[in-house]
């Protein structure tokens, strides 16, 4: 079992803003956290509509009309 705990938790850069992060930070994603809270947000939005009701239409993406939060906040 601890043979694989070194590979668990290691810094990766984000595959959509390159800021480093932790492997486990974006569930295996590979995303830092704002990037990956911009894609559940883009899918909510694709799911429901433009009248999605659990994100906030200041943290979509979308309703941003950016591809991610992190071109906003940066």
């Amino acid at each position: 079992m601890a043979k694989f705990r070194r590979f668990h938790n290691i810094m990766v850069r984000c595959r959509c803003c390159g800021k480093q992060t932790h492997s486990e930070s974006g569930h295996g994603t590979e995303l830092c956290r704002l990037c990956f809270d911009s894609a559940s947000a883009q899918n909510e939005h694709s799911d429901e509509g433009p009248d999605h009701s659990f994100t906030p239409h200041d943290q979509c993406p979308t309703c941003q009309g950016v591809s991610c939060l992190h071109e906003v906040k940066s």
